[in-house]
């Protein structure tokens, strides 16, 4: 049976989460999941909580949750909100940033590999996966009220 495209994406996807989680895990220690964490926070520079939260597509008490625990590893630091006591501010640290560097080694050298073995030309698949990402976004704009 021939599946299609978006189901054999879909199995890329999931197979390539496993493999990354896996890798980090082994090499740096720490989960796939906590590693695009601290690549959104480092994106979006200092934040609130509920904006991490927002950028992230997480509910509130689940960044709560991860920031305690990569608060602890020292990848993140927050602090009280100068405008407003209620809210923290969450801002990535050197050993986080130090994580996110040596994570996208990893994975990005392992991608090439896979690239290379596929024999897929790496700068045509970028260009189409982007095609697809913005085609995907301007979609989702025209749709939202």
């Amino acid at each position: 049976m021939d599946e299609s495209p978006a189901y054999l994406l879909h199995k890329l996807v999931l197979a390539m989460d496993r493999a990354a989680d896996q890798l980090l895990r082994t090499h740096l220690g720490i989960s796939y999941k906590r590693v695009l964490f601290l690549v959104v926070l480092q994106h979006c520079g200092t934040v609130t909580q509920h904006e991490l939260a927002v950028a992230l597509g997480y509910s509130d008490p689940a960044v709560s949750t991860m920031l305690l625990e990569l608060a602890k590893d020292g990848y993140l630091r927050t602090t009280p909100s100068p405008e407003h006591r209620r809210k923290r501010l969450v801002a990535i640290t050197p050993q986080g940033s130090e994580v996110v560097a040596k994570g996208r080694q990893l994975l990005d050298s392992r991608f090439d590999q896979l690239m290379e073995a596929a024999g897929v030309d790496a700068h045509h698949y970028r260009e189409l996966t982007e095609q697809l990402y913005q085609t995907l976004i301007a979609k989702k704009k025209k749709e939202q009220p």
